[in-house]
């Protein structure tokens, strides 16, 4: 028996010292996380801006509000917050993945550990599994989307491999153990509401599935096809269902966010399928796209200039000492950042680029002619496609067809996103390489499958040589900048004309040596590998090796976009969040108001302006889904300030911040601003979203209110010239706002408060009062004479209904971790005492 319990310490010591590596390694590379640094992360800075109501109101409730108040005027708090609950049961399973390491440690272990997973179940070798979990985790766009602060997308990347593991443990009949974890990793994948990558998460298990199924079939196996299609169909929805409060909100908000068009979309010759009516139009969903060949980023990773926050030093770059040369004035149309290396199709914003690793894409080359047919041919289809598919707007005829036919495909933007796929593919084909070769007894038969796979890379490097001397390394960016020195004069022209000259030559230096360490990297890979299949070198030797140069080829890319200096003290860090002397002197005022803030810019308040939810109610914010009528609003009227004056004053915008002369801030107090509610002295109907939209430029809030023809109807209105009345807020608690109106007759009252028929419901005293959509995106309500409470409460029965589903599906997600269990106890005994012990002495 003791002997046995030795044996399965050996067994699982593979496994123990696979954890040990992913916990050190996540400790190293993010070692000032552990010595209570922040990681200064842009999105996550604003989210907490935008969350800070929501956290507010906790405080005093004990819970998330549903509705917040913070930005734009209003909008569903459960898109920015929300309670632990929501997440489920499957939730408590997240920390044994992250193995408790700080962020974003968490983030990079977890994502080891589920590719290590998926290695074991593809009966790797468990120190290659170490390998290509490490790569995988640490291919360059981890780091990247890390330091910009995309951790939803990280957490969900991470989670990736262990879905696709536990859907091949269904196809291979491990069903209990199959189902169960895939209900678990469906259940967190969901949680984490990054829907692009779940709806990646989908195509890659779709191939997979395929790919499995037709070779079924081709057995006459139809039986096994059905069965396995329909655990997996199950055990996902009992995962999705574990978050039912998220996914039934956000797909209910869904319908009234831009992600669902703009009613101001008109179906005509310029637009002839009503693109953004029911979807993002087509150049918003082809937003970010990649140029056909800039996919080979995941090869050469500066092909196309790295990012555009790539910053390089006079000595390093041509057009920096070019610049230093400018005169002042011209030198500052350049940029405060400098030259803009990255010339890619994505455009002015590109953080770093998905490099996979060269040695990885050999791997994976290699394989199409080592591997059996069990997994390479879906996997060829699906990179294929998904490449196909990051070219966005470059391909156009294709991809315009894929978001008009695929499901929920056009809610979606930034194609170069897909890359994730492939990112996974090439990791996961290339793992399977190397066992391949590490595990086959006789090596003569690799090294056809070895020569082919050179020679495909080597066609690969000679089209990338050609693409050196054939690319042209402009963007519109320095065409822009030549136009604007034509109208400065001839000198401007000379001086500009030598930068745009100095930036292309160092595009193409960067291009150029991004190449040769590609190509080194290769050689020397393809060398040790060659070695071992000609039996010259041993084993141990060769998984050595190849995990060094494997980590060290994409860790030497990753600490450009991710290292130390994206770390601050936390004392710097909260500095984020003092207030300035125009900050205090608003909070000095205790009333219900909005502030538009102007310090940065009119669009920076708009649409990225989260940071002053953190002190004040705003009338812009930044919220990548938020509502489609008030993105009409600011499209059409707010960005023309100051010419919105009556839209200004409807928000209930009472103070504008803006830089001061003398530098700092300043506060403008806006005399005119309406207030919380108004009772107007007329309507005016319009039949369109458009002529309302339009009537708001040219009228008097304060007097007329403007509603849709198609809700006259539902309008009770008495004026008659007599004294208006008066109605006034007397709380607005989020989810619960309540006034006191008095009026001799029948009035017709403005709240300026954010229309969303998801939930918003009113009474009068004791009765529901239908809400009437008010100037495009107020709310308006008629109200009968005499003195009344008015309440309005925000019940969304998505919500609701979620919880209840929520609670259902975590039951049967239990009971699926209890049939696992009774299953695995069974076969365990099952197994006669001899054969477990023989097994154990077998795998040690």
């Amino acid at each position: 028996m003791k002997y046995i319990k030795k044996d399965q310490v050996l067994r699982a010591l593979p496994h123990f010292i696979a954890v040990l590596v992913f916990a050190g390694v996540a400790y190293l590379y993010c070692r000032p996380a552990f010595e209570d640094k922040v990681l200064s992360q842009e999105d996550v800075l604003q989210w907490q801006g935008m969350a800070r109501n929501s956290f507010q109101y906790k405080e005093t409730h004990g819970h998330f509000p549903l509705w917040t108040n913070s930005m734009f005027s209003g909008m569903p708090a459960f898109q920015i917050a929300m309670d632990a609950q929501s997440v489920g049961i499957p939730g408590i399973f997240y920390g044994l993945l992250t193995f408790y390491l700080a962020k974003p440690a968490s983030f990079f272990f977890m994502a080891c550990i589920c590719f290590y997973f998926l290695a074991i179940v593809l009966r790797v070798n468990p120190y290659i599994g170490i390998i290509g979990a490490l790569a995988y985790a640490y291919a360059t766009y981890n780091p990247v989307i890390v330091s910009v602060g995309h951790d939803t997308k990280m957490q969900s990347i991470a989670l990736l491999p262990g879905v696709i593991g536990s859907l091949i443990l269904i196809c291979e009949r491990r069903y209990w153990l199959g189902m169960t974890l895939l209900a678990m990793l469906t259940a967190l994948l969901v949680s984490f509401n990054h829907v692009q990558i779940v709806y990646y998460t989908m195509i890659i298990a779709t191939g997979l599935l395929l790919g499995y199924v037709i070779r079924w079939i081709r057995r006459g196996d139809w039986r096994r096809a059905v069965r396995v299609v329909a655990l997996t169909m199950g055990a996902a929805v009992v995962g999705v269902l574990c978050n039912a409060v998220t996914l039934f909100t956000t797909y209910d908000s869904s319908k009234e966010t831009i992600r669902a068009g703009s009613e101001l979309a008109v179906v005509g010759p310029t637009n002839p399928g009503g693109s953004g009516q029911n979807g993002l139009s087509d150049s918003a969903a082809f937003e970010f796209s990649m140029f056909k060949s800039e996919p080979l980023v995941m090869l050469i990773p500066d092909i196309y200039g790295g990012s555009t926050e790539l910053q390089l030093s006079p000595q390093q770059s041509k057009a920096m000492r070019v610049l230093k040369s400018m005169p002042p004035d011209l030198a500052a149309r350049v940029g405060p950042d400098g030259p803009r290396f990255y010339w890619g199709g994505v455009g002015q914003f590109f953080a770093g680029p998905p490099y996979v690793g060269a040695i990885i894409v050999l791997l994976a080359l290699m394989g199409l002619f080592m591997l059996d047919n069990r997994h390479k041919w879906w996997i060829l289809g699906v990179c294929a496609l998904t490449i196909v598919m990051s070219w966005g707007a470059y391909f156009y005829s294709f991809n315009v067809a894929l978001l008009k036919w695929l499901p929920m495909y056009n809610k979606f933007r930034a194609p170069s996103m897909i890359l994730v796929v492939p990112t996974f593919l090439f990791c996961m084909l290339a793992t399977m390489t190397l066992n391949k070769i590490f595990a086959t007894g006789d090596r003569s038969e690799l090294w056809h499958g070895y020569r082919k796979g050179l020679l495909v890379a080597g066609g690969l490097f000679v089209f990338l040589i050609f693409l050196y001397f054939r690319f042209h390394y402009s963007s519109p960016w320095e065409s822009d900048l030549l136009k604007d020195a034509v109208r400065r004069g001839s000198s401007a022209v000379g001086y500009m004309t030598d930068f745009v000259r100095a930036l292309h030559e160092d595009r193409r230096s960067l291009f150029g040596e991004s190449l040769l360490r590609s190509m080194g990297l290769v050689a020397a890979a393809a060398l040790i590998l060659g070695l071992y299949i000609r039996n010259k070198i041993r084993p141990a030797l060769l998984l050595g090796v190849m995990g060094l140069l494997i980590f060290a080829d994409v860790m030497t890319i990753d600490l450009q976009y991710l290292n130390d200096e994206n770390y601050m003290e936390r004392e710097d860090y909260q500095q984020n969040f003092e207030a300035t002397k125009a900050d205090r002197e608003i909070l000095e005022d205790k009333g219900y108001f909005r502030v538009l803030d102007l310090r940065d810019s009119l669009s920076n308040s708009l649409t990225y302006g989260a940071m002053t939810a953190y002190f004040h109610r705003s009338i812009g914010g930044y919220h990548a889904a938020k509502l489609k009528i008030y993105e009409d609003l600011i499209n059409r009227q707010l960005f023309n300030f100051p010419n919105c004056g009556p839209v200004i004053n409807m928000l209930n915008t009472k103070y504008i911040i803006k830089p001061a002369r003398t530098g700092g801030d300043s506060v403008l107090e806006n005399k005119s601003t309406l207030g919380p509610v108004w009772f107007v002295h007329g309507i005016r109907f319009e039949p369109t979203a458009n002529d309302v939209m339009n009537a708001l430029s040219h009228f008097d809030p304060k007097d007329t209110a403007i509603v849709f023809s198609a809700d006259s109807s539902r309008v009770k209105w008495g004026y008659s010239g007599d004294s208006l009345g008066t109605i006034s807020l007397v709380k607005n608690d989020n989810d619960e706002v309540n006034y006191l109106s008095q009026a001799p007759g029948e009035r017709f009252a403005v709240f300026s408060e954010v229309y969303y028929d998801r939930g918003w419901r009113a009474w009068i005293d004791d009765h529901e009062a239908p809400i009437i959509r008010t100037n495009y995106v107020l709310r308006g309500l008629s109200i009968p004479p005499g003195r009344h409470v008015i309440r309005f409460f925000f019940r969304p029965l998505s919500y609701y209904l979620g919880r209840q589903i929520q609670w259902m599906a975590n039951i049967v997600f239990l009971l699926l971790i209890a049939g696992a269990i009774i299953v695995a106890v069974q076969e365990y005994r099952r197994v006669p005492r001899r054969a477990r012990d023989g097994a154990l002495l077998q795998a040690a």
